[in-house]
């Protein structure tokens, strides 16, 4: 499979899977917006095909390039729904991605990798695996798994995969909860935080992102047959707020002032995943420590961003 259609390439993951896809010899093409802002993958654009999916058709796409292969991480996030946006993250979460699937079919794609979440899951049994109930957590999560249930009917056309993603962070994040107190270690400023118990699964972009590598590798075995598999993507084990802080703590050499406040009723308290299937199936493992992790990911925000300085 030589060449890959990335979309949300201008996204955190997707910055991140763009520069592992180019090391690796891939042909990438990527789709955006004519608005979308490109700062993460600037320096990567003359080295990719790119298009722009409000001013060009998805058929275009797929006509003037020969596509292997989709990897899917665009995506409209938000984790509380304000009513505002529903047909905008319907049309983002599952008609987008139908056209893909659509149009590449007409135009011989032969594998597509799907993004899901931990938010999907009940997450009242731990550790979390595949064959897990599902008890969506809030309206995206409703419509990847809305998504899921339409993609699983094209198995019988394609290689299919989603990864089902737990909590990721690294170097270029959005503004989550480790920019956040990263975001305090270096600029001195005071953080308020809720109780500091809430239990999650954290995992490195650069681990992520290997998993899906590892997806298009095996698709490349010709024994591999049309399949829909799920895999969650963690590193199996979990960490409370309090604990994170502590790692950048330890990281920065610095002691956070933080207020700790009361418990968040509006959170999912422990997640962790089980990722032996991964590991079983795929060969894949996490290699990056939450030590490691945070280290990388402190030394980027060190570096480049003037806010801290």
């Amino acid at each position: 499979m030589k060449t890959v259609l990335l979309t949300g390439a201008t996204g955190f993951l997707g910055s991140h899977m763009l520069e592992l896809l180019l090391q690796s010899g891939y042909n990438v093409i990527v789709t955006k917006r004519s608005t979308s802002d490109v700062w993460r993958i600037e320096h990567l654009l003359s080295k990719v095909q790119s298009y722009d999916i409000d001013t060009d058709s998805i058929e275009t796409v797929f006509a003037s390039n020969k596509i292997d292969a989709v990897i899917h991480l665009a995506t409209l996030y938000r984790k509380f729904n304000n009513g505002k946006e529903v047909a905008e993250m319907v049309s983002s979460n599952i008609t987008f991605p139908i056209e893909l699937l659509e149009v590449g079919l007409r135009h011989g794609l032969k594998a597509f990798i799907n993004t899901g979440t931990f938010f999907e899951y009940d997450c009242s049994h731990l550790p979390v695996d595949e064959s897990s109930s599902l008890s969506a957590f809030n309206l995206y999560a409703k419509t990847k798994t809305a998504f899921e249930s339409m993609l699983q009917t094209y198995s019988d056309k394609l290689l299919i995969n989603t990864f089902r993603l737990f909590s990721p962070y690294g170097e270029k994040d959005n503004q989550k909860l480790i920019p956040l107190i990263i975001n305090r270690a270096l600029s001195g400023n005071k953080l308020e935080l809720s109780e500091g118990f809430q239990k999650l699964d954290f995992i490195y972009a650069k681990d992520v992102v290997a998993a899906y590598l590892a997806a298009i590798k095996r698709f490349e075995i010709s024994d591999v047959k049309n399949e829909y598999q799920i895999f969650n993507l963690g590193s199996g084990i979990t960490l409370s707020v309090r604990d994170v802080l502590s790692v950048v703590e330890q990281s920065a050499g610095v002691k956070i002032d933080v207020t700790w406040g009361e418990k968040s009723a509006a959170d999912i308290p422990v997640a962790y995943a089980n990722i032996s299937k991964a590991k079983a199936v795929l060969g894949w493992e996490p290699h990056y420590s939450i030590q490691q992790g945070i280290c990388n990911t402190l030394s980027y925000y060190k570096e480049n961003s003037d806010d801290y300085k």
